[in-house]
């Protein structure tokens, strides 16, 4: 074979390497749903804070998207008013009584906070589980992890963009009691896992993020429940923030699928609670749904 015939043959072969592990090719995380009555979704499990380099996304997933005719989200976030959830916060989530932070945490969990090193000086007007929330915020900001970049905003402006219809799953209140109704033992745990997770967040995060590219969803869900295996006294906590919120959406999803659309609806809800047991695609196959991954 002459010299010009192998370098062809290199750059034949890299090539077709290149199409068989381009991730183009690659599961989506996103699934059709199809219910009995022939009512038609596809369901895309949500990145709520992500990276720039997300985008541009794969054309099967905008694909979708285009063929859909309406949006349904758990909250449309950019409807929010942004007066009345600060007053919730500020009701719910900032002390009450004066006690600051470390007054509101048990001895042990006291411990393992100044064994961390992490400052919190201006965290101690939160109750536990709101000063856990915003030290996860903070480390994902520091990493590029944005709500500018979340799925949730870039539909939900490609939505109004197109004029569709939003259907919002849930309420601010039905999204955030799970957290606020947290008892203060509960609380007290939560904040402390976080505090234990936090240094290696980012690499659970990226690690997630990675799983979320491939179609991964029984990776996504071994690293996103993997704090709950490390800390069995969270279980309560897990029920109330994801299982009992999976079983509310998968029932409001199959009633938007009770009759036959000419358009089906594209569903973006957080990739959480697409994995694991009890998810909602789980729930939506137990309702008679036909469900497959794309």
């Amino acid at each position: 074979m002459n010299l010009k015939l192998r370098v062809m043959s290199v750059i034949i072969s890299a090539l077709l390497v290149m199409v068989l592990t381009s991730p183009l090719t690659a599961a989506n995380f996103l699934w059709q749903v199809t219910s009995k009555e022939g009512g038609q979704a596809y369901v895309l499990g949500s990145i709520h804070l992500a990276q720039e380099g997300l985008y541009p996304l794969r054309d099967r997933i905008m694909e979708a998207f285009h063929r859909s005719g309406r949006l349904v989200v758990e909250l449309d976030v950019q409807a929010i008013d942004h007066e009345k959830m600060t007053r919730y916060v500020a009701k719910h989530g900032f002390s009450s009584d004066n006690r600051t932070l470390e007054e509101r945490l048990s001895p042990e969990t006291r411990s393992i906070l100044k064994q961390s090193g992490f400052k919190t000086a201006l965290l101690n007007p939160l109750k536990p589980w709101m000063a856990a929330l915003a030290l996860q915020l903070d480390v994902m900001h520091q990493y590029g992890y944005d709500e500018e970049y979340g799925l949730d905003r870039f539909f939900l402006t490609e939505a109004k963009a197109r004029g569709l219809a939003i259907i919002e799953l849930e309420t601010l209140g039905e999204q955030m009691e799970p957290l606020v109704n947290m008892t203060e033992e509960e609380s007290d745990l939560f904040f402390r896992a976080t505090i234990l997770e936090l240094k290696n967040l980012p690499n659970i995060i990226n690690a997630m993020f990675d799983a979320w590219v491939e179609g991964d969803a029984d990776g996504f869900g071994d690293i996103f429940f993997q704090e709950y295996d490390a800390y069995p006294e969270l279980v309560p906590v897990l029920d109330k923030v994801v299982f009992h919120r999976n079983d509310k959406m998968a029932a409001r999803i199959k009633k938007l699928l009770s009759r036959p659309s000419r358009e089906p609806y594209f569903i973006v809800i957080g990739a959480g609670h697409l994995v694991g047991p009890k998810n909602v695609l789980t729930r939506l196959k137990e309702k008679g749904c036909d469900v497959t991954q794309l």
